[in-house]
């Protein structure tokens, strides 16, 4: 969610044909460098009053980075985190379920992927000590930029790591999508399917661009939201998507894609 997903109409009109066909999260990404910032936590309040749950992706990008966490940059990015980790905190506390925020492995360009692994992990503990009401989702990340080393690109990487560290309130953000642009199409094993507690759906276009509504049938999206309810899972599934994607799409196609997405998911679920 973001203030200009409801920018020309007021809220409670933009939601009410989601909210008809399963919409019942909204996903803010907290990074105080975004643009309109400052109207996020007042749309946080808006959509809570009109029935949202309130979930959260962490902040990722520069000077977010948990790059060297392990070392000089502990304090650092703990003073910079702190503030945005502990607004999520803040709502964890008033939501009456189980509250996910979604976290990108560190990134960098020198480091190896071992010491990205270990800032990783370490960021990891020391969060779930720092905020107690916050589930972590560890997410599978896209390919990563040339010269760009990332931890979390496979499955493997991120299976490992939550198992390593098997906290109840660590599990898998699974992006359904970067798994395609990965090349992997294989349906997940059951550990897997069990460490997943909230999920990334969105489609890819035919020139490879991810974060689409779901109209263009390149992820198996529905099969795979199969399998984990058939394991049972309980979290969060969020239609994740790039606005500027959708730019010249028109009002009515825009609209009509949000729908029969958020229907399609929700048909599998219920």
């Amino acid at each position: 969610m973001h203030p200009l997903w409801a920018t020309g109409a007021d809220l409670e009109s933009f939601t009410a044909p989601l909210r008809e066909n399963g919409l019942r999260s909204l996903e803010f990404e907290i990074d105080s460098n975004l643009s309109g910032w400052e109207q996020f936590e007042p749309l946080m309040e808006d959509c809570s009053k009109i029935g949202m749950e309130i979930c959260f992706h962490a902040p990722y990008r520069p000077p977010f980075s948990l790059r060297g966490f392990r070392g000089n940059r502990r304090d650092e990015i703990i003073n910079t985190n702190m503030p945005l980790w502990s607004l999520a905190d803040s709502w964890a506390k008033r939501n009456h379920f189980r509250t996910e925020i979604v976290l990108h492995g560190a990134s960098s360009k020198q480091a190896n992927f071992a010491e990205l692994r270990e800032d990783t992990r370490s960021f990891i503990i020391y969060a779930l000590e720092a905020f107690p009401n916050l589930t972590i989702a560890l997410e599978n990340l896209d390919i990563a930029k040339s010269g760009i080393t990332k931890f979390g690109e496979s499955r493997e990487d991120v299976l490992a790591l939550v198992t390593e560290i098997n906290h109840p309130r660590l599990g898998i953000c699974w992006d359904t999508g970067h798994d395609i642009r990965h090349g992997v199409s294989e349906d997940p094993p059951k550990e897997w399917l069990e460490r997943v507690v909230h999920v990334h759906v969105h489609d890819i276009d035919d020139s490879g661009e991810d974060h689409f509504p779901l109209v263009f049938g390149k992820v198996p999206n529905e099969r795979w939201v199969q399998l984990l309810m058939e394991a049972n899972m309980e979290g969060t599934i969020t239609l994740e998507l790039k606005g500027g994607h959708l730019a010249g799409w028109g009002l009515e196609r825009i609209s009509d894609a949000l729908v029969n997405s958020l229907k399609t998911i929700n048909e599998v679920i219920t």
